[in-house]
This record gives structure tokens, C-alpha cells and sequence, in this order.
């Protein structure tokens, strides 16, 4: 099957003359945040009505606990992990579907999910496995969020606003214009430390744009250069020191987020993920990641470790015995698994491939962790892997669709910018 590449492999924003290239973007949180097509997995299914066996009442709950949601051109593949095999899946109105940065409500009752074509985003019941609401937000969605458990927050980046959605009546309740020039791909910063308020980032912009969440307004811009070519991406925080985190062009400018002052600017620069115990943040840098201590004032460096070939998508696991990260690489066929503590890959192993577009300059592969997996799909493969972290070892392909590209885990699953749901 020949499969669109849509934006997640190859993100382009124009910026006047100038095009910007942009890593790491959709796909499951965000930066938080992304199985079978076939009828031969060993499932007896009806795919008549688009979910679950012929013999089962369509609205009775049946769950999906541990369970990982994989998004493909034609399918919602559900997948357990620990039998590596697809249970369940949604076809009903799904045809050559372009995927992005899913995100699970709090209480993991729904995913919201965006759908590129026509601009919307899909909400699936996890109980049911129905998809229960297709809500239109603006163009060029590309990011999604969750600051409280009434509201989602999705990202236009053809207008460079905010379309907030009722997680209860799932409509679009305001509009929060974000971006300086009503355009511009852009993510949002958010913790409960900030109270109303969060801050935004736009590629496009020189700075960020603090938003008051309640009153869904921009009320104030920090200014990071007076540059008009340069704009801000990567975002996070660390709870421990209340520095907030942007990346700005080929360095990171650190916020006081209670002066909202830049206190410092790291001359280094990549997608930057806290791990749970909120002590350490990854941060990608070329074909080596950087483990800072986000519990310094200084944001000192604890070591580098070299991975090699592109590495993304990095997640975190507590084991029994050590804190790893696990990082996709978008260059090789591979995945790293890093032990934190020691600072040093202790394994590499096969995840399959994935689609590289001729002449994209940044490529991104998602990734999610939960349940002691790490899950991060092969869309040229049309392959869902499933690693054990503990044991350090592919334990399942799954197959799906060519295309399959964005997972989402039903329970703790660390997709966002510190861990958590936020």
C-alpha cells in the first residue's frame, strides 16, 4: 500500500522566505505525547460495524486498561502488550487517516486524538472503544494538551491559536490567540506551580507568550532577542528549582517562572524530557543526550551519553533496579535503553523501520512507556514492537498497517513535558 507521509515524518513551517524544519513534533506527548489492518491475528471479528466481535452489545463496556491504541491510515488497532497480539480495533469511517500527538484524559476514560484531514480531533471512548465525538478545530492542528481535567487544548498552527475543548460536551468552547503573527507552529508549558497561568512557544517567535488559562487570553510576551528569524519550540519545567525551559534556536533560555525573568541560557539546544522522580532531564543534542540535574539552580550537567543515529522520542521507565530512559532512533532501525544513573546505554535493540522522506532534514519517531513497555510503531514495517524494559528485549512485532505511526498507552504513561499527564 502506498501511504501519504504527512507531517510528523517532515514538518515544515514557512516563515516569510525561510523555511523552518521541525523535529520531534506530533505524536504521542508532546513535547508530552503518538494495530492491525488485517483480519488474520487470530481475531474472529466482525468489521462490518468498525469494532469488536458481532456477539457483543456495541455499547457495553469492555475496558482497556494497559492497553496500547495504535493510530494507522485505516485502522485504531488496540493492543495488548503483554499478550503482543491486537485485541480489538476501529475501522468505521477510517480511510488514508493522517495522525497526531494523541492525549489521554486524566481519569483515562477517553483519548483525544488529532485527525489532519479535516482539521479535527477524535475522541475514543476507552471503555467502549468507540470513537464517540469528531470535533472541527483550526488548520494545521498539531499539538494537543491537557492543563485541567474540564479541558483540551489543540494547536493551529495555520492561525498560531489555541481551540480549548469541554472534555464534557466535547466542543469547542474559546479560541486563544497565542502566536504574535496569527500563524506558527507552536506548543504549550503547563504546571499546577503556575496557578492560571502557562506559557506558550511558537517557531515564529522571539520569545514566549505567557496565557492566562481561565481568562484564555495572551496577556504578556518575554522576550527572549529582538531577532525576527528565530523562534522558540521545545518546552519544559522543573518543579524542584521553578525554571522553566525553552528552546531558542541553537540555545535554551531559562525562565524564573515566578519573575518570569531570564536567569540563564545553556548554549545547547533539542527536545528536553524530565524523568518521573522530577531529578533529571534528558535533553536530545545531535546523536547524544544530556542529563542535566533539574534539581540545580545551575541546571548542571551530569554526563552525556552518545546513542548515535538520530536519537527521539525519549521516555522513562523506573525498574527494579535502575531509572532508564529509552530513546527511538530516527536514522537506524533501533532503540537505546540508558541507564540513568550510570549514564551509559547498557542495550540497543531492533524496533523496525521507519518511513524517511527524500530530503527531510529532521525526521521524528514516537514513542510511549507504560506497564513496563516501551512502544514505539515502524510505519514502514507496518509493525507495532513492543520492548520489555526490564528485560531489555523486543518481546513482540505486532503486525498492523504500513503507516501506522502514533500510539497512545491507557494508564501512567508518561507522554508529558515532566512525566505526567500535563
Amino acid at each position: 500500500m502506498q501511504t501519504p507521509i504527512d507531517r510528523r515524518r517532515f514538518v515544515q513551517v514557512a516563515t516569510g522566505s525561510s523555511v523552518i524544519a521541525l523535529a520531534g513534533c506530533l505524536g504521542g506527548n508532546g513535547d508530552e505525547q503518538e494495530v492491525t489492518g488485517d483480519d488474520d491475528h487470530g481475531d474472529d471479528h466482525d468489521h462490518s460495524d468498525g469494532h469488536g466481535d458481532d456477539d457483543t452489545d456495541d455499547s457495553s463496556p469492555v475496558g482497556s486498561d494497559g492497553f496500547v491504541y495504535a493510530f494507522a491510515p485505516n485502522t485504531i488497532a488496540i493492543i495488548d502488550p503483554a499478550e503482543g497480539e491486537v485485541v480489538d480495533e476501529i475501522t468505521d469511517g477510517l480511510s488514508e487517516e493522517g495522525w497526531g500527538d494523541p492525549r489521554i484524559t486524566a481519569d483515562y476514560s477517553e483519548i483525544y486524538v488529532i485527525r489532519e484531514s479535516p482539521s479535527q480531533v477524535l475522541v475514543v471512548d476507552t471503555e467502549t472503544r468507540e470513537i464517540v465525538s469528531e470535533v472541527d478545530v483550526g488548520p494545521g492542528p498539531t499539538h494537543m494538551y491537557h492543563p485541567n481535567d474540564d479541558e483540551m487544548w489543540v494547536h493551529s498552527d495555520d492561525e498560531g491559536t489555541f481551540y480549548v475543548i469541554d472534555t464534557d460536551s466535547h466542543e469547542v468552547t474559546e479560541i486563544v490567540e497565542s502566536g504574535l503573527e496569527n500563524e506558527g507552529h507552536g506548543k504549550l508549558l503547563y504546571h499546577e506551580d503556575f496557578g492560571s497561568r502557562g506559557y506558550a512557544t511558537n517557531v515564529n517567535d522571539p520569545g514566549v507568550p505567557v496565557i492566562e488559562l481561565e481568562n484564555y487570553e495572551r496577556s504578556d510576551f518575554i522576550e527572549f532577542d529582538d531577532v525576527d528569524d528565530q523562534g522558540t519550540h521545545y518546552k519544559a519545567y522543573s518543579p524542584e528549582t521553578g525554571l522553566a525551559y525553552f528552546e531558542f534556536g541553537d540555545e535554551t533560555v531559562v525562565v524564573d517562572s515566578d519573575s518570569d525573568e531570564i536567569v540563564d541560557r545553556l548554549d545547547v539546544s533539542g527536545g528536553m524530557y524530565l524523568s518521573p522522580d522530577e531529578q533529571v532531564m534528558g535533553l536530545l543534542d545531535g546523536d547524544s543526550i544530556r542529563f542535566l540535574d533539574a534539581t540545580s539552580e545551575d541546571s548542571d550537567e551530569l554526563g552525556v551519553v552518545d546513542v548515535g543515529e538520530g536519537p527521539d522520542a525519549l521516555r522513562y521507565h523506573e525498574g527494579d533496579d535502575a531509572l532508564y530512559a529509552i530513546t527511538a532512533h530516527t536514522m537506524t532501525d533501533e532503540a537505546s535503553i540508558i541507564d540513568v544513573e550510570e549514564l551509559e546505554a547498557v542495550e540497543t535493540v531492533d524496533i523496525g523501520d521507519i518511513e524517511r522522506p527524500e530530503g527531510a532534514h529532521h525526521l521524528h519517531r514516537t514513542g510511549v512507556a507504560g506497564g513496563g513497555y516501551f512502544v514505539s510503531p515502524a510505519d514502514a514495517d507496518g509493525t507495532v514492537p513492543i520492548v520489555d524494559v526490564d528485560a531489555r528485549e523486543v518481546v513482540d512485532h505486532v503486525e498492523v498497517e504500513e503507516g501506522v505511526d502514533t500510539v497512545q498507552y491507557v494508564g501512567d504513561s508518561g507522554v508529558g513535558y515532566s512525566g505526567t499527564l500535563r
